[in-house]
């Protein structure tokens, strides 16, 4: 089947700029199984594109990935050097005209490419409220139990709240439960978003009420909050704090032990301590280290885009060691790390790389830039 241009470029927009499409459009669009099936072969062009040498035009490629980084995201990352940029820097908007021109010449009897990539990303599991566990694949499918009913399962946009009811008056729960190397995407029922990291879990009401929309959290989750000035919306911990908000985009992640990383995007959040009862106000770009130890909240000003990236498929590493890049990649990967010595933990990095690259591209272009050596078995890496 041929697609209209309308058609390729509205597939286009839902794999690089979804945040700012209608929810209602995509939903509709992708009724259409004609729709779906072009944005699973426009996702296989772009993989494609991933392993082109880029040495052929390294030069212009970089000035306009430059750009990108410098207005868009203001970031204050150094200027990488001239190989860094053409096999690091791996940004979408780098293939989209090339791939729009190749998707022109597929066809509908084309057949999905089967590669060995490693792909991560999609994985997630939902528990209801009687314990019974949903599998979700992406598949657009309407998932019903005991005590709910209208949760709705988006092939592109993940689950969705917004429809639920629940049998009676009390707060019923779901968990969604994110395993190694998965990504997932929620809209809870008042309309606020969450992206889920993997190794993460977030229990959630199925239909807020009461005073205040409390939802708990491990691991790490982004969240584009519904405004609603009456009704704050909090998102706790298990290490005693929680974050208060009434409209904003955050980050927060559990995953080192004794530490919760708090980073404000837009809007205001307050960091409470249960113990203490202290209250500490975020403002945009900011970014709050709670150690539970010390029951202490600590504000730093940053660039927030390395902690949020993930959320767009990106890992983002700015002069960071290589011990904690490399725990980030075995959360993803699923891989178990070992070093020759310890001084190679504090060999630093910096770039901008897919998340969805094969582990062994990510680990080459490390190995170019960061004075060090990766050795693969199976599912080993060891570092010299």
């Amino acid at each position: 089947m041929r697609y209209t241009d309308e058609d390729i470029e509205f597939a286009n927009l839902v794999l690089t700029d979804r945040k700012n499409l209608d929810d209602e459009k995509v939903e509709e669009w992708m009724k259409d199984s004609e729709h779906v099936r072009l944005l699973k072969e426009f996702t296989t062009v772009y993989q494609r594109r991933m392993n082109i040498n880029f040495n052929w035009d390294k030069k212009e490629e970089f000035a306009r990935l430059e750009n990108t980084i410098l207005e868009r995201k203001s970031r204050r990352m150094m200027i990488l050097r001239w190989s860094v940029a053409a096999s690091v820097i791996l940004l979408v908007g780098l293939f989209l005209g090339r791939a729009v021109n190749e998707w022109r010449d597929l066809d509908e009897v084309r057949v999905l490419a089967e590669t060995g990539r490693i792909v991560p990303g999609g994985k997630a599991e939902l528990i209801l409220s009687t314990g019974e566990r949903v599998a979700l694949n992406q598949q657009s499918v309407s998932i019903e139990g005991m005590n709910e009913t209208g949760i709705q399962n988006d092939s592109v946009v993940g689950l969705n709240y917004t429809m639920a009811k629940v049998q009676g008056e009390e707060i019923v729960y779901n968990t969604m439960q994110i395993p190694v190397g998965g990504f997932y995407q929620l809209k809870l029922a008042d309309g606020t978003k969450v992206w889920m990291n993997s190794l993460t879990q977030l229990r959630f009401p199925v239909t807020f009420a009461g005073e205040e929309r409390k939802v708990y959290l491990t691991g790490e989750a982004y969240f584009e909050v519904a405004r609603d000035s009456v009704h704050p919306f909090i998102v706790a911990t298990d290490e005693g704090m929680e974050v208060k908000v009434y409209g904003t985009e955050f980050n927060v992640a559990t995953y080192h032990k004794g530490t919760i990383k708090t980073t404000l995007v837009n809007g205001e959040v307050g960091i409470w301590v249960k113990a203490t009862g202290e209250e500490v106000k975020l403002m945009p770009n900011q970014v709050a280290l709670f150690t539970v130890a010390t029951q202490s909240v600590e504000v730093e000003n940053v660039d927030p885009y390395g902690a949020v990236a993930w959320k767009d498929g990106k890992f983002v590493f700015e002069d960071e060691p290589i011990e904690e890049i490399m725990e980030r990649l075995s959360r993803w990967y699923d891989v178990k790390v070992f070093y020759a010595n310890e001084s190679i933990k504090k060999h630093t990095f910096t770039g901008i790389i897919t998340r969805f690259a094969d582990i062994s591209d990510v680990l080459h272009l490390m190995e170019e830039t960061a004075v060090v050596e990766f050795n693969i078995q199976g599912n080993i890496i060891t570092v010299k």
